[in-house]
């Protein structure tokens, strides 16, 4: 994490789909308090092109939730048959261990 980007978690992971193998990066923040809401930054790189969205919520920590379903729910739509792994985690448990939206889309 760098000093000073207002970055306060970020989470490495091991994307397997298929014969593809690659290293997902996910970064939280910076949390910015504005009027009466706040607002927190994801950023997702290791895909094609680097995915940034701010979320915003009720308060921080509102923010704060909202953005990790987020950045869960975006894992999930960008790789929906691959595996993740947490990277260090060698216990063979697969997941990116976020929440997200359990959102299924219609057949038309």
């Amino acid at each position: 994490m760098a000093e000073g980007s207002g970055i306060f978690a970020e989470r490495r992971l091991h994307l397997r789909a298929g014969i593809e193998d690659r290293e997902v990066l996910v970064q939280f923040g910076p949390v910015v308090k504005k009027d009466d809401a706040a607002s927190c930054r994801y950023r997702l790189t290791g895909f094609d092109e680097p995915i940034s969205v701010e979320i915003w919520g009720l308060d921080e920590v509102q923010a704060v939730q909202l953005a990790m379903t987020s950045a869960g729910s975006e894992l999930d739509r960008l790789a929906p048959d691959a595996k993740y792994r947490i990277a260090g985690n060698f216990n063979g448990e697969t997941g990116h261990g976020l929440p997200s939206f359990n959102v299924r889309h219609a057949a038309p």
